[in-house]
């Protein structure tokens, strides 16, 4: 499959206010990242609200992506749910769309590592697209650089997001990489270190709403200007410390923040899905307070 360079935003969920798809806010998002020259598209990940979806809902969602993005730049579409019959039934009615790869997240805390490696080969055995392990240690059972390298060779695994902030798993994994294998990282608090320990690709929701800053530090690494992609860093850092703290401990994800943002830049509305809540009034200002006090401002004027 294509190679994931970059900024790789979890593509948002659009909703609208009864909880359908919007489609046309859907569309809007794919076409603003695309012309932001991010390096591929995270389709239906846990940023994404994927697991509030319906079977159907996600249906939609890649059938919608797959026809704005035309092929433009790569994407790897979410195929994880509790019943392994409906990972295998996504895969099968997805195969004819144009998407470059399948990720799937187990969302089963306690299962054994052993079972955990017969689920991927099985689905990898039944995938027509490349596919994509996924770990992070808030959803599933966490999975050890040295499960990763036991499983990176098998046929039909292509890559894995290893999303941890554990940097001496994070550089075992990373050195695993080579022509037929792609690690994308992710936590977008850290991602200048995880370029200095060799990571070419890096996931975050935010990078959905607020795409910019994240490419800033890219831009200025891959030029050479170290200095310049840690300030950035810490800016964005500052930013993150600056939303509002009671959204995120309802909601953990930052699926409202993010909406709100993208509200604010007039790609779709702010309301988000089933049991997560949508951000307050007050919280609105203390967004609008962070966008203005870290220089980000700019960005959704």
């Amino acid at each position: 499959m294509r190679k994931m360079l970059g900024v790789i935003p979890v593509l948002n969920t659009p909703i609208l206010e009864d909880g359908g798809i919007d489609a046309e806010g859907l569309k809007r998002l794919v076409e603003f990242l695309v012309n932001r020259e991010v390096g591929g598209l995270w389709v239906l990940g846990t940023g994404s609200e994927d697991m509030n979806l319906t079977y159907n809902k996600r249906l939609e969602v890649v059938n919608i992506v797959a026809e704005a993005n035309a092929g433009r730049i790569p994407i790897i579409v979410g195929a994880g749910f509790f019943a392994l019959e409906d990972t295998l039934a996504f895969i099968k009615e997805t195969q004819d769309l144009a998407i470059d790869a399948i990720h799937v997240m187990p969302y089963h805390p306690l299962l054994s590592l052993d079972r955990l490696a017969w689920y991927y080969r099985h689905i990898a055995d039944n995938c027509p697209k490349p596919l994509w392990m996924y770990t992070s240690a808030n959803w599933a059972r966490p999975i050890s650089p040295e499960f990763v390298a036991d499983l990176k060779d098998y046929p039909n695994i292509a890559g894995i997001k290893f999303s941890t902030r554990n940097s001496v798993d994070v550089t075992k994994v990373v050195r695993l990489q080579n022509d037929d294998f792609q690690v994308i990282t992710a936590v977008a608090s850290q991602f200048y270190p995880c370029l200095c320990l060799g990571s070419k690709a890096h996931t975050s929701s935010l990078a959905s709403a607020l795409p910019e800053p994240m490419i800033e530090i890219y831009n200025q690494f891959q030029a050479g200007r170290l200095k310049e992609a840690l300030q950035a860093q810490y800016r964005l850092n500052d930013f993150l410390e600056s939303l509002p703290k009671e959204t995120r401990k309802d909601n953990f994800l930052m699926a409202a923040e993010e909406k709100y943002i993208l509200s604010l830049r007039g790609i779709c509305r702010q309301y988000t899905t089933s049991y997560y809540r949508d951000i307050s009034e007050q919280e609105k200002d203390l967004v609008n307070g962070a966008l203005k006090k870290c220089a980000m401002e700019k960005y959704v004027k």
